[in-house]
């Protein structure tokens, strides 16, 4: 097999960052149990972000077809997970502000992600 190229091996190393990142909170999330905190909601998030950075960091580096949907997967699931958090939160925590920066952070991952994807699509294409 071919050399992969410099940056579908650093996306495959940031996804599975992204990975190990949200498996973490899910650990740290259901370790505590803070009965304040919709805990529920954001291990499920969590869950559901880790298993797809998972899986897009693994499609990535395998260069399959399927690596472009899977990252944009992971993107949304990305920004469904930035807006879980203040929604979890108790809401005498949780000001306008914050309801903000969770928005803009969770668009600014998608679309790094959907860049990320056309990169990839632009990758895999030529091997297909």
């Amino acid at each position: 097999m071919p050399r992969r190229p410099f940056g579908i091996q650093a996306l495959a190393v940031l996804l599975s960052c992204y990975a190990m990142g949200g498996f973490f909170l899910v650990i740290r999330v259901v370790g505590d149990r803070d009965p304040r905190v919709r805990w529920p909601w954001l291990a499920t998030a969590s869950l559901a972000f880790a298993v797809s950075a998972g899986f897009a960091g693994l499609s990535v580096w395998r260069l399959e077809r399927r690596a472009p949907a899977a990252v944009t997967a992971c993107g949304v699931l990305g920004l469904a997970l930035c807006l879980t958090i203040p929604a979890s939160a108790p809401a005498e925590a949780v000001t306008r502000d914050t309801w903000r920066a969770a928005a803009l952070g969770g668009v600014l991952f998608a679309a790094f992600l959907l860049v990320a994807a056309w990169y990839v699509r632009q990758r895999v294409a030529p091997r297909a």
